[in-house]
């Protein structure tokens, strides 16, 4: 199947690009891995396009289409003639794309992506686009808790695969955390974070926290994952009201004992996260419900390194069950299956 994929999402796109392409598919992006590289964000490696990539660029090109990475959707073009070389468009989150491209998609299968953000803002607008036929494709089943949900035609989570991760040394005695700009994004998420790593040792990765002693920046693929296999404890207190937790999945199919704050800790009329649905506190991850509780657990984890070992290993079992690349690939395959190629 060839299938025109539309991201604005580094992290995602790679990951969802590669397991198209891994699945049989070509897939021609629009977004981070539009073209063979470099990339706009550096956050991951080179991708490899799938052996028609080059050929399906010249027809980009030759039929007059164009994509501005940085644009509105408006500032992009896609022609007729060359979205009918594809049996299925996914646009990943950019619902206004296919607003403003709709008489070009339309003549194929459209899938609109979530990914667990911009809760209850666009439910009205995913509505009166499962009525034009758009497929609604979620990423947790966690969003059904919005008012007025507008419905699902599958849910497939986010994936990864546990082979990308190194073995776990925990010799570094830190506790890690990523988020990036984290005080403009989660204020209230963010002085919890303070408040439960006080007095311990601490790495915050991601750009946008310059301001924060242990802030270490924005850090390469290769360094992620360096991070996860040496520190001693993760870390996750921001999004807490989101279903996309990214980070969350990364740290613990890594298998690094994770410490999750409860979502429960800010009162909201709205809870998403799917956290609270997948781990068994005190097994394979650590539940706290206020800083106190954070900053003892975190202590013990850095203090004990086969208490450590121990809620790791059970939690990358359990990130394997629930996110790994395996049964996240047999969904898509089902999914796929439904477009009749």
């Amino acid at each position: 199947m060839r299938i025109l994929y539309v991201s604005r999402h580094e992290i995602h796109e790679y990951d969802e690009v590669r397991l198209l392409t891994e699945l049989g598919h070509q897939v021609f992006s629009l977004g981070h891995y539009h073209a063979a590289g470099p990339y706009p964000g550096g956050l991951r490696p080179q991708l490899d396009l799938g052996p028609e990539h080059e050929e399906l660029q010249r027809r980009f090109v030759e039929t007059g289409s164009y994509f501005s990475f940085h644009g509105k959707p408006e500032d992009s073009y896609l022609a007729p003639e060359f979205v009918a070389l594809f049996d299925l468009t996914i646009v990943m989150f950019d619902w206004p794309f296919i607003n403003v491209h709709h008489k070009s998609l339309f003549q194929n299968p459209v899938v609109l992506r979530t990914n667990g953000q911009g809760l209850d803002e666009w439910e009205g607008v995913f509505q009166v686009l499962r009525q034009q036929g758009v497929k609604l494709l979620r990423y947790a089943e966690t969003e059904a808790n919005q008012p007025d949900y507008a419905g699902a035609d599958a849910v497939i989570r986010f994936y990864k695969t546990p082979s990308d991760f190194l073995p776990r040394t925990g010799k570094d005695p830190s506790v890690l955390s990523f988020a990036s700009d984290f005080e403009l994004r989660y204020p209230g998420e963010y002085a919890l974070w303070k408040q439960s790593v006080e007095g311990l040792p601490t790495k915050l990765g991601g750009r946008g926290n310059e301001f924060e002693p242990s802030a270490i920046g924005p850090v390469t693929y290769e360094e992620q994952l360096g991070l996860l296999a040496d520190c001693r404890a993760y870390f996750y207190c921001s999004g807490l009201k989101l279903p996309y937790t990214l980070n969350f999945i990364e740290a613990w199919i890594a298998g690094i004992p994770v410490v999750t704050m409860s979502d429960l800790i800010i009162p909201r009329p709205i809870r998403c996260s799917e956290i609270a649905e997948v781990v068994t506190p005190g097994v394979d991850a650590i539940v706290v419900n206020n800083p106190a509780e954070a900053n003892d657990a975190l202590f013990r984890l850095v203090s004990d390194p086969a208490l450590g070992q121990r809620i790791g290993e059970a939690g990358r079992r359990r990130a394997i069950e629930v996110f790994g690349r395996d049964i996240i690939a047999a969904q898509w395959s089902e999914f796929l299956s439904r477009f009749g190629k």
